[in-house]
């Protein structure tokens, strides 16, 4: 007969209270830019910032668009679309209203968003504001760090005493 020892419920509150929401790891540092900036500061500050989502807000702070290192891809590969003069702006290669969810929206909720819509980011929104964004590496980040913690523990002799019976 198999025998599993059980997880003292002390063990997982340590990581599991901090990944319950969205607002617990969302990024609210961010970079926005306005429907009216050039594309050419999109890209800048993608790439100074190493950022592949820039959320485009109103003068009121309101989404109103996302800017994706796909959509300047794609603005790259459409020949004839941008003459290089510089005059195109954000509002014309955003993603208008894009998916959004609030700080309170369940982690695993904002994941199955991501994962069903096959996008990266979600931007945060609250009481209308946008409040912070998180992306596909926030969870990648948050992974990595509950791996290192459950797999990096060492193992107790009882632990190894019940892999030994669960492998004979």
């Amino acid at each position: 007969m198999h025998e599993w020892e059980l997880t003292e419920a002390g063990e997982l509150e340590d990581w599991s209270e901090s990944y319950q929401t969205v607002g617990q790891f969302m990024s609210t540092d961010l970079f926005t830019l306005r429907p009216t900036d050039l594309v050419d500061l999109a890209a800048s500050m993608m790439d100074w910032r190493h950022i592949r989502h820039v959320p485009v807000e109103d003068d009121e702070g309101r989404l109103v668009g996302l800017v994706t290192h796909r959509s300047l891809l794609r603005l790259l590969s459409t020949s004839g679309a941008w003459s290089g003069n510089g005059s195109l702006t954000v509002g014309d290669i955003m993603k208008p209203d894009p998916t959004n969810v609030s700080s309170t929206t369940p982690t695993l909720e904002a994941i199955e968003i991501m994962r069903s819509q096959r996008i990266g980011c979600l931007p945060v929104v609250d009481d209308g504001q946008l409040v912070g964004i998180v992306t596909s590496y926030d969870f990648l980040t948050a992974s990595a760090r509950l791996f290192k913690q459950q797999l990096g523990r060492p193992v107790t002799a009882s632990q190894a005493n019940g892999a030994r019976r669960a492998s004979a």
